[in-house]
């Protein structure tokens, strides 16, 4: 009575793939046998529990991508972090911890009732094997079926070897994003970026320790003002970073996981994945960015590791990601739209459709004839009412189309607007709000100059998911 897991997932991974477990048994001849896998929280409690007959080389496959996924969610609030707390904000809802555990059941002949030799429920028999890793951190992304493997590639995106704190030299380029690293943006505008922080060995010495963020600005070419801020967690909640309790505080102290206990300076699901508020609105929320109230230009946005000597500083030699963001000023005067969107990491991108927006509105209505004659009457007589109607509405529907456009695009924009357009959560910027919206359909427009790079221009059609309503 012995299971056998011959594949499973990695530890890091994305929800909406196909996340594949294969077992065997040396029961699995028995009679009424079935392979029982269990989906567990980070501590252990079990959420959901399948069962699975052995297929004809008496193995089982369990593909748990799809189940995961109802247990996450987007982080909605990371739109316009920036207004309370830390610009380093943990994650709540897009990545957590979860445990998988497996057993079986089979019984003594055909009729005979079952027996679950398993830790899922009753434990009789063989206690449950554990996914042959103690515990998975699954974020609510997905893998493209073409990238070549089941597991996410996560080599442009997680280097938790990194000696920590550093004194190393590197340059990379660690957000969950596909977006080019110079950004555009107007005053009013809200973006943020998201990447993984820390490791999931609880190794002490190591980890992709993103500890300072550094904002300078810049007129023209010259760089007026700069501000730093420290990646820590102060409050234990949403509107703070960590795990690290301090700007000089050790990695260290902190590098406990913590798959189910949230506790104060250990590794978290949220502080695993860190959204940060770098747009300018982000900043002017925040309050304490003077620069972005400046006449600036551009700004570029760092993020580095803590300093191996002065440990409440960062080491400005080793630059986990780098973001420059232009002011965009619009284009003949068009207010745009400005889209954000839930990206194949599970995380916010943003761009604005600089040219105009047009909008047509239908209204369709329901209507019933009503007799000029009324035979409801309870007077004494029919009056003659010339102001009762004969047709009248039962319910209006007012549905608005809406039309962006775009400025021309070079190849790098083009490629990732794509995500844009399959994204299944999509918003528009309303003021400092943000309305979600149904992407219905969008049609492009190429250029090729045989001098220059082709240019792309996109027209995109869309509703608002939530219409005006009539009385």
């Amino acid at each position: 009575m012995a299971i056998t897991i011959q594949q499973y997932p990695e530890q890091l991974n994305m929800a909406n793939s196909d996340l594949l477990w294969l077992v065997t048994s040396d029961s699995s001849s028995a009679p009424q046998y079935q392979f029982v896998c269990a989906l567990q929280d980070g501590c252990g409690n079990t959420l959901t529990t399948i069962k699975q007959q052995p297929n004809p080389s008496d193995k089982g496959v369990f593909n748990l991508g799809r189940i995961v996924k109802q247990y996450l969610d987007y982080d909605n609030y990371a739109l316009t972090i920036g207004d309370v707390g830390s610009l380093f904000n943990k994650n709540t809802d897009t990545a957590k911890f979860f445990k998988v555990a497996f057993g079986e059941e089979y019984g003594t002949s055909p009729s005979s009732s079952v027996t679950s030799y398993t830790g899922i429920g009753s434990n009789t028999g063989n206690p449950a094997q554990t996914g042959s890793l103690p515990y998975y951190y699954l974020i609510d992304g997905v893998v493209d079926p073409n990238d070549g493997s089941f597991n996410w590639n996560t080599s442009s995106f997680w280097y938790p070897n990194e000696a920590t704190p550093s004194s190393a030299t590197f340059s990379r380029n660690i957000a969950l994003t596909d977006a080019p690293r110079t950004q555009y943006a107007k005053d009013a505008d809200y973006l943020s970026i998201s990447f993984l922080n820390g490791n999931l060995n609880s190794a002490t010495g190591s980890a992709q320790d993103v500890r300072w963020v550094e904002y300078t600005f810049y007129s023209a070419s010259v760089a007026y003002d700069s501000a730093s801020f420290s990646n820590e967690n102060n409050t234990n909640n949403s509107n703070s970073g960590g795990p690290v309790t301090s700007s000089a505080g050790l990695f260290s102290t902190a590098a406990t996981v913590q798959t189910c206990l949230t506790a104060s300076g250990n590794q978290t699901s949220g502080s695993l994945l860190i959204h940060l508020g770098i747009g300018p609105q982000n900043l002017i929320d925040n309050g304490n960015v003077s620069g972005i109230t400046g006449s600036w230009d551009y700004y570029t946005v760092k993020l580095y590791p803590q300093d191996s000597v002065q440990q409440g500083f960062f080491n400005p030699n080793g630059v986990w990601d780098s973001f420059t963001i232009y002011k965009q000023t619009g284009n003949c005067q068009y207010p745009g739209v400005r889209f954000g969107w839930i990206n194949d990491y599970g995380v916010w991108d943003y761009f604005n459709f600089v040219l105009q927006e047009d909008k047509n509105t239908v209204v369709d209505r329901g209507l019933y004839r009503q007799n000029f004659v009324d035979y409801s009457t309870t007077s004494n007589g029919v009056t003659y009412d010339r102001e009762r109607r004969g047709n009248n509405a039962y319910y209006t529907n007012i549905s608005a189309n809406f039309t962006a456009n775009s400025d021309w695009l070079n190849q790098a924009q083009a490629d990732w607007l794509e995500g844009l357009f399959i994204s299944p959560n999509v918003y528009i910027q309303d003021g400092t709000n943000w309305l979600p919206v149904i992407i219905t359909d969008t049609e492009f427009t190429s250029k090729t100059n045989p001098r220059t790079q082709k240019l792309f221009k996109y027209t995109v059609n869309y509703i608002l998911a939530n219409n005006k309503r009539s009385r």
